[in-house]
């Protein structure tokens, strides 16, 4: 698999399917350009839901935008089910 955030998922996460990681992968790419091109957090995770990207994925994305965050999987949590994205409710 050529992609590198692929293939650290697949070393980091315990039972993560190629193709999956591939998937995720590609989403945490996009983010990052996104981030990169100025938006806020709330509009990647606007982004992510508008992708239909279950919650517990979106975590895992946002855990990989944090970097070396000294607590990254709690602030990836809090970020994403805080979210207006995931908060607000349309009619």
């Amino acid at each position: 698999m050529p992609h590198s955030t692929a293939e650290e998922l697949l070393t980091n996460v315990s039972g993560l399917a190629p193709e999956l990681a591939l998937q995720l992968a590609g989403h945490i790419d996009e983010c990052r350009r996104l981030l990169g091109s100025g938006v806020d957090m709330d509009t990647v995770q606007q982004h992510l839901k508008d992708q239909d990207v279950p919650i517990i994925h979106a975590i895992l994305i946002t855990t990989r935008l944090l970097g070396e965050h000294p607590s990254e999987l709690r602030a990836a949590r809090e970020i994403v089910e805080c979210s207006p994205a995931r908060t607000l409710k349309t009619p």
